[in-house]
């Protein structure tokens, strides 16, 4: 095992509980754009993956309404909010792996105004050294850019890091990347365990609680 000097997160369904709001944005988006509505949270899990316009493209919508959608999508993800919630034992986590001397970060898909108002919303943002959001970025995820930029930014070396995610694509990002991937597979977590599992990532916890125990190896 290397020795861990740096943890990057992603921050929905890792960080923060938004699978709510945003499928609720989502289905919205889909719906006033006309190209079809997400009906049930458990239609949402089983198709959302990233690239998000990979997404779009394999939900039928056609390219000229992609801009209109992802507007659409924005405007109503402000309405939901007030659903957005802090999972439990984050803080608790994080001061712990600031204590032991962990370089810690963000990079998430989120665009990146809303990422930066979530982290001070919760009062996390104090924690991390590197936020790297939607917008500073030209690739998405399941590019390892973001991952990628964040490292820079830390001047932090690949061979001991670790992203933490729950989707596939986040440790498919994690391994392009060249860091160690651990998977935060969730009971409502954005992907199940067994789509995590299949990405074969180099741990498996089911909640944050579990980095502890892997950065002290």
């Amino acid at each position: 095992m290397r020795q861990l000097e740096t943890v990057i997160f992603d921050v929905s369904g890792v960080l923060l509980d938004d699978l709510y709001a945003v499928w609720k944005a989502d289905s919205e988006a889909y719906e006033a754009c006309g190209v079809g509505k997400i009906e049930s949270i458990e239609e949402f899990r089983e198709k959302f993956k990233l690239h998000i316009y990979k997404y779009h493209k394999s939900m039928g919508v056609p390219d000229e309404a992609i801009p209109r959608l992802e507007a659409e999508y924005r405007r109503a993800y402000q309405k939901y909010d007030y659903a957005i919630k802090i999972f439990p034992e984050v803080k608790d986590v994080l001061r712990r792996l600031r204590a032991d001397g962990i370089s810690l970060a963000v990079a998430s898909n989120i665009p990146s105004v809303f990422l930066r108002e979530h982290l001070r919303r919760f009062g996390i943002d104090g924690f991390f050294e590197a936020v790297t959001g939607q917008d500073d970025c030209q690739e998405q995820k399941p590019s390892p850019e973001p991952i990628l930029v964040t490292l820079r930014k830390l001047n932090s070396n690949p061979n001991s890091s670790a992203y933490v995610g729950d989707m596939e694509e986040d440790i498919i990002a994690g391994k392009r990347a060249g860091v160690i991937t651990v998977a935060v597979c969730r009971e409502r977590g954005y992907h199940p365990c067994w789509r995590l599992i299949r990405q074969k990532p180099n741990f498996v916890i089911s909640s944050l609680w579990g980095l502890i125990s892997i950065v002290s190896r």
